[in-house]
């Protein structure tokens, strides 16, 4: 299983905040176990799909150099069971508090409906120092999920 898990990034702010989605698939392999005859997204993943959310505008801003890690997950919430087809909405709203440390506050909707929230909190970490694996990687992931193509607009108009 592919431990991705944001599809598609909708909008970027750098710094600021995302806005992206994820749909669980019904043949994803979580459900052979959790449960049976009642498949339910589980909450650890909803709130790491909130954290790769909240961790990718993090590292827009940040540049290539570090990387966020989430290190806490504090006050999260779930209010409502979310099925696989379920297209979930992730959005995060970012804040530096100190030069290494970033929090988010962050939300999943289903619909018009909230289904999960947390803050959590980012350590940036430097580059590994063989990080050809890591680089593309990154690179994969940035064009896999729209997430680069976004942040190249994002700066281009900026810089008009």
């Amino acid at each position: 299983m592919r431990f991705v898990l944001v599809d598609q990034f909708l909008s970027v702010e750098p710094g600021r905040g995302v806005t992206a989605r994820k749909t669980f698939r019904p043949e994803d392999p979580v459900f052979a176990d959790h449960f049976p005859g009642f498949p339910i997204v589980p909450g650890v993943l909803l709130t790491e799909s909130m954290g790769q959310a909240a961790g990718w505008a993090i590292a827009t801003k940040v540049g290539p150099d570090r990387f966020p890690l989430l290190m806490m997950v504090e006050r999260a919430k779930f209010r409502r069971l979310v099925r696989p087809g379920d297209e979930i909405r992730l959005e995060a709203d970012l804040e530096e508090t100190r030069e290494d440390v970033w929090t988010a506050r962050t939300r999943a909707s289903v619909g018009d409906e909230k289904v999960a929230d947390a803050r959590l909190v980012f350590h940036l970490v430097a580059r590994p120092s063989d990080s050809a694996g890591f680089d593309g990687w990154r690179a994969g992931i940035l064009r896999e999920t729209g997430l680069g193509r976004l942040v190249e607009t994002v700066l281009s108009s900026t810089a008009e």
